[in-house]
């Protein structure tokens, strides 16, 4: 085999993988080690930022492709294994947990019975079993309450942690409950701040969503799809308070923090203070047929539109 032979793999690894690969799937494809020794020396080519893995740039490293080196390190895509915890947070779109200097340690979940310890920038969290991961970009992520969980167990900082928390439930429609057993009672035990939150949300989301549901019940309105989950190309979207999926029109009853990926798109967001509903109804309702009457809005066959946390009713 020649030196170029692998060329072709190669470059269709590094596009598929952000040039991020393991020393495994270098020699799967037939590059000798020689070569990757060569291209990791100083000055070199390529580098090594963790046993096991090579990038494939000699530049500094995105969050994206530090999550995939920590996962190659913890043995993915041949073993069980996620990002989770801050980084994971980033990777979903939680405006909150992306850092002004990226991501220093990226968390990854694997099962219990792995050995892989905790090496340099990659924290290993062991767990009897996996929850079924939710890809962003490819990269294999846990799901928003325990990626939030080991997020917050990990900081020290009681405000970022509230602020997590709070986007996590007004913004991406996580419910307070499943963020509370994700946490778990013995850190909300000693986060005595935490579960106030959760529950001053969870108070606060079913008073919001029981005077919408009134008012589109009052003014004859078509029925929305109530907390539904808005995906695009398979990564996460949006979770609006309510959505009517044939016209693109979303109802935000929350802050209008990382709201913005829908109106760029060209969904029809109105934003509404809860304190409308009861005080302006019939100027909401007005907002809400004129949207509708205006719509189609944006690019409606691209958007998958899932079962969402909606809440029951308080009644």
């Amino acid at each position: 085999m020649t030196r170029n032979d692998f060329t072709p793999a190669l470059r269709r690894l590094a596009r598929e993988q952000d040039r991020v690969a393991t020393m495994a799937q270098l020699t799967a494809i037939g590059v000798p080690q020689s070569l990757v020794r060569e291209r990791v020396r100083p000055g070199g080519r390529w580098q090594r930022p963790l046993p096991r893995v090579i990038v494939l740039h000699a530049g500094p490293l995105s969050v994206g492709q530090r999550c995939r080196a920590a996962l190659g390190f913890a043995g993915h895509p041949e073993a069980a294994a996620m990002v989770t915890g801050t980084a994971a947070l980033a990777l979903h779109g939680i405006e909150a947990a992306r850092l002004p200097s990226g991501v220093p340690v990226v968390d990854v979940l694997v099962p219990a019975e792995r050995r892989i310890r905790t090496h340099t920038w990659v924290r290993v969290h062991h767990a009897p079993g996996l929850p079924a991961p939710e890809p962003a970009g490819g990269v294999p992520l846990a799901p928003l309450a325990r990626a939030a969980a080991d997020g917050v167990r990990e900081s020290c900082d009681a405000e970022w942690a509230g602020d997590v928390i709070r986007e996590l439930v007004t913004y991406a429609g996580v419910r307070p409950d499943a963020v509370a057993a994700a946490l778990g009672d013995a850190l909300l035990a000693r986060r005595p701040a935490v579960g106030a939150l959760l529950t001053e949300l969870d108070a606060g989301i079913r008073a919001a969503l029981g005077l919408a549901r009134a008012l589109v019940l009052r003014a004859g309105l078509r029925q929305p799809l109530w907390r539904p989950v808005l995906r695009m190309n398979g990564s996460y979207l949006a979770s609006p308070d309510a959505y009517w999926a044939r016209d693109g029109v979303a109802l935000d009853l929350g802050p209008a923090t990382g709201r913005g990926r829908l109106e760029a798109l060209g969904v029809r967001v109105l934003r509404i203070a809860p304190a409308a509903l009861a005080r302006h109804p019939g100027e909401v309702a007005g907002a809400v047929r004129e949207a509708l009457a205006a719509g189609p809005h944006g690019p409606l066959e691209r958007i998958a539109v899932l079962p969402g946390h909606e809440l029951p009713s308080s009644s």
